[in-house]
């Protein structure tokens, strides 16, 4: 029996049901397991094109996870818990400088990260510029 990577990506914990958009496929899963995702579309030979993020009403982070394999988009939705999640950059080194970026933008902690210092911030500015009173995510939340 040949086993394909959304029959795979379906035993994660925390994964939800992959839907066919005409973007992509697509996963909300608030509580995937984001570390074992990336060893596997590793495995699978999938390229992490980027990481996005927005401020949800309930303080958390929506992190979306960008992968492209075989001319297909796969997109992971998860939320943050208590503004922590995994790094996956030991995995994937390309998301070294993604988490650092959504890290400075969003006041969010990656655990585990092997370079954790700011990337796009000053030292003098607080981190979570998208948090702040008039910034980004409250323009969007109006």
């Amino acid at each position: 029996m040949e086993t394909d990577i959304k029959s795979e990506l379906q035993r994660i914990t925390g994964a939800t049901p992959l839907i066919r958009k005409a973007d992509g496929w697509w996963m909300a899963a608030p509580e995937l397991d984001v570390a074992t995702t990336a060893r596997l579309m590793q495995v699978w030979g999938a390229r992490l094109s980027t990481m996005t993020a927005a401020v949800l009403p309930c303080d958390e982070v929506e992190v979306i996870y960008h992968y492209y394999l075989d001319h297909d988009a796969y997109n992971f939705k998860v939320i943050t818990q208590h503004n922590t999640l995994p790094s996956i950059s030991s995995i994937l080194p390309a998301a070294d400088w993604i988490e650092r970026e959504i890290q400075d933008l969003y006041r969010i902690t990656f655990t585990n990260h092997p370079h954790p210092r700011r990337l796009i911030l000053p030292a003098q500015m607080e981190p979570g510029l998208f948090r702040q009173p008039g910034g980004a995510a409250e323009k969007t939340r109006r």
